[in-house]
């Protein structure tokens, strides 16, 4: 395979030389083109020692040129094309037809049916701005396939989505095949919050990141992913489609209305149990209510049963149960009496497991699979979910 590797500025260009070698170990060709402020963090010398390539850095560098156009050669050359990482002004660039240097001039030149990947880093704040969401929204209708970055410690002192990922899954990305072609997934994430009052709500510590990881990995190998999220503080994946709820009952509704045409479901949304029987007007005041206030408790609609209910065949249906006593008797429970095809179970009082953390340790309950995982990033395990799920549905 000939891939053509982009380099932007970013202090995660660092990682650059070792995302090429992963490429050049898996079989590929790579040819390198590097902005000037990338030279600031990884020397051209390296990336030529590594590829065995020249590495083009000025747009009129006469000593790359082929027949005029050195540009539309190397375009045409590439089977796949690589950004990473790519900055948030090469995203702003791409996505408005800017071909001010050499990447952005060359990358202007693909022909519409060259791969075009993209591994964005950059700190948390200017990830989440609305005119990068807007430029990653742009690409995606273009085409591009985005690889969000990872959530953790960044150069700033900063800690949130921003991180380059590593270089082997950079790599397997470029080699992966878009597995997921043609299919609808439909995901649940996050907590639910049941009023009270104006003011006040019952709810959990969920804070969504094993659902985002599991649509963003499903994005990421071409399904149409509906992602239907309670009330979280992450950004929608690029190119899922998010929808936003705050209680049971509006995420049962959502689910309904999406459920018939997706391929897989996977709920891994915390759903509050109960809900308040009466919602008081305003705000409840204290003194009063008295010194002891009980408060009527309805069941929520079970999202989970609904589905196992009401699913079609070759429909498959993935549930989470997150345990403390009787983990996995009750895991099995819950697949056995909700029609899952899988049950993804995660052990509350266990390191690196649970809510808000940004690794989790689970175990695959099946009918007769018992598959348990060391602590991994929870997009590691969103990698590891789907590669079982399409060997289980026959879509590998």
């Amino acid at each position: 395979m000939k891939v053509l590797m982009g380099i932007c500025g970013s202090i995660s260009a660092y990682k650059a030389p070792w995302i090429a070698r992963e490429l050049i170990r898996s079989g590929a060709e790579v040819r390198v083109i590097m902005t000037p402020d990338a030279c600031r963090f990884v020397t051209p010398l390296v990336m030529q020692n590594i590829s065995q390539n020249p590495v083009v850095i000025e747009a009129f560098d006469t000593e790359h040129q082929e027949k005029g156009s050195w540009h539309v050669h190397w375009a045409r050359w590439a089977e796949q094309v690589l950004v990473a990482p790519c900055s948030a002004t090469t995203l702003a660039k791409l996505a408005h037809g800017i071909a001010d240097n050499a990447l952005t001039l060359a990358l202007l030149s693909l022909a519409k049916e060259t791969p075009l990947r993209l591994c964005p880093a950059m700190d948390p704040d200017m990830w989440h701005h609305p005119a990068t969401r807007r430029n990653l929204a742009i690409l995606q209708a273009d085409g591009a396939l985005i690889l969000p970055p990872e959530e953790g410690e960044l150069a700033s002192g900063l800690r949130g989505a921003g991180r380059l990922p590593e270089p082997l899954q950079i790599a397997e990305w470029v080699f992966a095949k878009r597995s997921l072609s043609g299919k609808t997934v439909l995901i649940t994430a996050g907590p639910t919050r049941e009023p009270i009052d104006g003011v006040r709500y019952i709810s959990n510590h969920s804070s969504g990141k094993m659902g985002f990881a599991i649509a963003a990995e499903a994005q990421a190998r071409g399904a149409r992913v509906v992602l239907v999220s309670g009330p979280v503080s992450l950004a929608a994946p690029p190119g899922v489609e998010l929808v936003r709820v705050e209680t049971a009952r509006q995420m049962l509704e959502t689910c309904q209305q999406h459920y018939e045409k997706a391929d897989v479901i996977i709920k891994s949304a915390a759903v509050a149990d109960f809900t308040p029987a009466r919602v008081a007007v305003g705000k409840l005041k204290k003194e009063q209510l008295g010194q002891n206030w009980t408060m009527a408790l309805e069941k929520t609609g079970d999202i989970l049963s609904w589905l196992g209910r009401h699913k079609r065949p070759g429909q498959y249906l993935v549930g989470f149960a997150l345990e403390i006593q009787n983990a996995e008797a009750n895991a099995r429970a819950k697949l056995e009496r909700k029609n899952c095809d899988l049950v993804v179970l995660n052990e509350a009082n266990q390191p690196d497991s649970g809510f808000g953390g940004d690794n989790n340790t689970i175990t695959l309950i099946g009918p007769d699979l018992r598959q348990p995982w060391p602590p991994l990033s929870k997009r590691q395990c969103a990698q590891r979910l789907w590669d079982f799920i399409e060997g289980a549905t026959g879509t590998t």
